[in-house]
Parts: C-alpha cells; structure tokens; sequence
C-alpha cells in the first residue's frame, strides 16, 4: 500500500516526501520570521504541510512547487495573524533563530544587529515586509514571490528596492 507522503505527482516527477523535505526549512523559516511565537510557527508549519498534502492532487505545476506552497504558507500566515492579531516577530524569537555557537561578546553583538535590524524592518510597510520575508526567509526568487503575492515580478522587484532603500535611509539616520 502506498503512503500518502510517497505519491509522485506526476508534474514534478517528486514525491510529496521529496518536495517536502526540499522545502521544510524554507517554510519553517519564514514562518519563525513573521510570527512572535515559534512553537506557533512550528505548529503553522505543519499546517501548511497537511493543506499541502491534502491539495497535492490540484497543483498543476503551472508555477514551482515552492511558489505554490509559499502562497499557502502565506495565506496561513495571514488567516492566522486575522484570528490572533498576532504582529510580528519579536526581538526573543529573532535571537532564539539567530542564536549561534560562539562567544557570548559575539552574541551580545549579533543581538544588537538582529535588534536594530528588527527595528528598521517595523517601519516598513505591511507590503514591504512580506517581500523581505518571502525574499530574505523564504529565500524565493522575485518570480516567487510574485506568484505568492499575486503580483507582477516588476511590482515586486520594486518593492524590494523601494524597501532596501527605505532602510539604508533609516540605517543612516539612526
């Protein structure tokens, strides 16, 4: 008998086990990086996975396999910040994914930058936050994300630029 995670779908020639793992970290990632609370993400994470197993037999492969799964991550996301009015990440979950073996002088420093970063990034708009996610957490190409969003690939290049713009203009006066 053949398990549900074992199918091949025959437009990407993956299992549903293959394409998972290819795309777990991804979406764990972004999903950390847009909300507060890990356990959450770690339990939206799973979500998206199970809506994607059980929509597996409807993706057409029109668009990757990844671009259709972030646009359900996304929705996740968004139908879960509706019913929580959850915001974003904070500073503690930003370190807790930052953390990293080292020296405790290298960690203080590495707080302070995921600190100010995390203080650049609040100023941006909604809009301008979901590109750097998907682009930055994501790790999405623009044509991604443009997928995910529902936008033009030119929209979103310009979003991104506007936002990196919007930053440095920050990071140099602050």
């Amino acid at each position: 008998m053949e398990c549900l995670t074992e199918r091949v779908h025959p437009d990407t020639e993956l299992s549903f086990e293959e394409l998972y793992n290819n795309n777990f970290a991804a979406v764990n990632r972004y999903l950390r990086y847009r909300l507060v609370n890990l356990w959450d993400a770690d339990d939206l994470t799973a979500v998206v996975f199970m809506k994607a197993l059980e929509k597996f037999h409807t993706y057409r492969g029109q668009s990757s396999f990844s671009s259709w799964l972030f646009r359900i991550a996304h929705n996740v996301y968004v139908d879960h910040v509706r019913g929580s009015r959850e915001l974003v990440t904070t500073d503690e979950s930003l370190h807790q994914q930052q953390a990293r073996e080292g020296n405790p002088e290298e960690e203080v420093l590495l707080g302070e930058e995921v600190q100010e970063l995390r203080n650049l990034l609040e100023t941006l708009p909604w809009e301008y936050r979901d590109v750097m996610a998907l682009r930055y957490a994501g790790e999405l190409r623009f044509a991604q994300i443009a997928e995910v969003l529902g936008k033009t690939e030119s929209a979103v290049r310009m979003i991104h630029h506007r936002a990196i713009k919007m930053l440095r203009r920050h990071y140099k006066i602050g």
